[in-house]
């Protein structure tokens, strides 16, 4: 049975999930009651916007690294809002996402990437199969690569991942700079000059770029060559415990949004000319009830035991914005058998009523608007809103 912890919509099932023809509202910097004239706004362009556009510029940066690396917090830190979601359980980051930060007539583009994984972790986490290749085709769209490199764990500061290295051997071309994040675990500055020097090969600033690793368009088509070249990387990276190629170092703790400002001012400096992608007020791609879904994800990471929320299905059940422009939203929380739902619920509700509130919480920060949330947990099948308005209608 379905458990309710505040009066329920009637029209749960019977509304639109999302106000039409709004794409990028929760996305706003400053959230607005009126949608649609949000949308006409951003539309309207006069002779003035054609002379910003000859001055815009632009930079798409790729973020990469290993689960719980930190590349979330660092965005959300230059960007100054909590637009990827992140939590204390490795995964969280389920797909990639897009965060914009325009500064003047700059914009930079950050590509959040979920961590890099291998085959084993897809299948104990149950992860979507994009986890794959969602590094790479980040990577290709990109201008610049940024690695995201966490210092406080002693068994793999000291070297980079094997999976970070093959993607920095695949597009050797590309520039990248390293950041050393969670410096404030670490108490020690000359350690980490010590390590900084280590993972860039004892190399710095305007290093020569050696030859890139390529081999022949004709060999690249074949299943052979592409066995042979993964083998050469293979006995490359093995070798290897950094990169050499990257341009800049930056040490930073991105909970204490401490070094944040350093990778921003330099990544404006990088940014070339060209169009902006988004327009100047938009800070994501992500469609707000979306957002919204994945922030709620990553409180149920924090919340809950061992791989418990990886099992979990949220659904938007209910969602509206007022004439005021608070936020009414209501979500399902599938689970695969009773006794994960009360696992879910705790003692009496409490650990249900917990995550709501400190959702309910992210929530107002992001969209800096009042926002009601209601959970509801549930054991029972998954069935889409249309199939619900079917049954009632009965």
């Amino acid at each position: 049975m379905a458990k309710y912890f505040s009066t329920i919509f009637l029209s749960i099932g019977l509304k639109p999930i999302a106000v039409p023809n709004r794409v990028y509202t929760l996305l706003k910097c400053k959230y607005s009651s009126n949608p649609e004239q949000c949308l006409s706004n951003s539309d309207n362009q006069n002779e003035n916007d054609l002379i910003e556009i000859k001055r815009q510029r632009l930079l798409k940066i790729a973020i990469i690294g290993v689960p719980n690396a930190g590349k979330s917090s660092i965005i959300n830190s230059i960007v100054q809002r909590n637009i990827c979601p992140y939590s204390c359980k490795v995964h969280t980051t389920r797909s990639s996402v897009r965060a914009v930060r325009s500064v003047d007539d700059t914009q930079l583009v950050f590509l959040d990437t979920p961590g890099l994984v291998d085959s084993t972790e897809i299948a104990k986490y149950n992860l979507e199969r994009t986890f794959a290749n969602d590094s790479v085709n980040s990577i290709e769209e990109a201008d610049i690569i940024g690695v995201i490199h966490d210092v406080s764990n002693r068994y793999t500061r000291n070297h980079l991942d094997p999976k970070v290295l093959r993607l920095l051997h695949l597009y050797p071309n590309k520039d990248s700079f390293l950041v050393l994040n969670k410096i404030d675990l670490l108490k020690s500055k000359s350690y980490l000059l010590d390590l900084a020097r280590s993972l860039t090969c004892f190399k710095h600033n305007n290093i020569h770029i050696p030859e890139p690793y390529t081999m022949t368009p004709e060999k690249r088509r074949t299943h052979e060559s592409l066995k042979i070249q993964e083998r050469m990387l293979g006995r490359k990276i093995t070798q290897s415990i950094g990169w050499e190629n990257f341009k800049d170092v930056f040490m930073v703790s991105a909970i204490h949004s401490l070094g944040s400002s350093d990778i921003e001012d330099y990544l404006l400096q990088k940014s070339k000319p060209s169009p902006w992608i988004f327009p100047k007020d938009v800070l994501t791609d992500k469609e707000d009830h979306k957002l919204v879904l994945h922030m709620i994800e990553s409180t149920l990471y924090d919340f809950l035991p061992n791989e418990v929320p990886y099992n979990l299905k949220v659904e938007m059940e209910y969602y509206e914005v007022s004439r005021e422009g608070n936020i009414h939203i209501v979500v399902l929380i599938h689970c695969n058998t009773p006794r994960i739902e009360k696992l879910v619920m705790g003692k009496r509700g409490s650990r249900i009523r917990n995550i709501a509130m400190k959702s309910e919480q992210h929530l107002r920060n992001l969209f800096l608007t009042d926002v009601f949330l209601k959970m509801v947990v549930t054991d029972k099948p998954k069935y889409s809103a249309q199939h619900m308005a079917d049954t009632l209608s009965q």
